[in-house]
């Protein structure tokens, strides 16, 4: 695996870090910035992602929306979103031009970042994925009795003294997330044209998702089979603050990408329950 650093886009005003295996890559990802962090992501998870998967051999565009990191914001009085998308598009364009035999193309992100991407790849034919941490979730009815049970539970606990919080949890996102109308949307037109989507859920999320029942329920009744997949990583924080927590979802990302870069089908939602 090695790192080059480049910077793209029309004024060369980008700024990303693209990490590359040793072979032929097959699978590129891009990543989105995660908020207002840099392209290293939230106690360097990206790093960790993209040096992980090019050991895989997958090719990692990391990189800096404009006005964050080391790129530069130009002026001009475009929407923010139409501006992420511009230059999502320039950094999907900079690793199709340097590996311009990828079968695959991934966009993804953590939080915000997630979304982004997700926004993105329903315009763009050449995205053939999406892996999201922590993106939007919506409350079920089984969420609300699961959260019940939770909380007696913590109660039961904290009264015989064996409750234990998690001291390392960050603080909550305040976040908008997207609406579900919106998400349902892009949703149906990925799986329509056959792109996948992974989605990765902490515990920083349990106040609106706590089970892996939840997601399909969220989106009924469009079909997940063979295009929606995800996992539920319940015992950790939403930006990953221990390292062991990070390698969990370093791990859970390079598995579905492995399943992109041979040619397999990725693992079916079912079989994750």
């Amino acid at each position: 695996m090695s790192e080059i650093t480049c910077r793209f886009g029309q004024r060369r005003e980008l700024s990303g870090i693209v990490s590359m295996p040793l072979g032929e890559a097959r699978v590129g990802l891009v990543l989105v910035n995660a908020g207002f962090v840099a392209k290293a992501g939230p106690f360097r998870l990206y790093v960790e992602i993209a040096r992980h998967v090019a050991e895989s051999g997958i090719v990692t565009l990391r990189f800096d929306l404009g006005g964050l990191g080391h790129s530069v914001r130009h002026a001009g009085n475009r929407p923010l979103g139409e501006r992420t998308r511009s230059e999502i598009s320039a950094a999907v364009d900079e690793l199709c031009r340097r590996y311009p035999r990828l079968e695959h193309v991934i966009v993804g992100g953590l939080c915000s970042g997630a979304e982004d991407a997700f926004r993105y790849a329903e315009r763009d034919a050449r995205i053939t994925g999406v892996v999201m941490i922590d993106p939007f979730a919506y409350r079920t009815a089984g969420w609300y009795w699961r959260h019940l049970l939770h909380r007696v539970k913590r109660r039961v606990l904290r009264a015989t003294g064996l409750y234990v919080p998690l001291v390392h949890a960050s603080p909550v996102c305040d976040y908008k997330y997207m609406e579900r109308a919106e998400a349902s949307r892009i949703l149906a037109a990925m799986i329509d044209r056959g792109a996948k989507t992974h989605f990765i859920y902490t515990g920083g999320h349990r106040d609106t998702f706590n089970h892996v029942g939840q997601l399909p329920r969220m989106f009924a009744p469009l079909p997940f089979q063979g295009h929606v997949t995800m996992d539920l990583l319940p015992e950790m924080d939403h930006t990953q603050l221990l390292a062991e927590d990070r390698q969990l979802v370093v791990i859970a990302i390079t598995e579905w990408l492995a399943a992109r870069s041979i040619g397999r089908a990725n693992r079916a939602l079912d079989k994750s329950v």
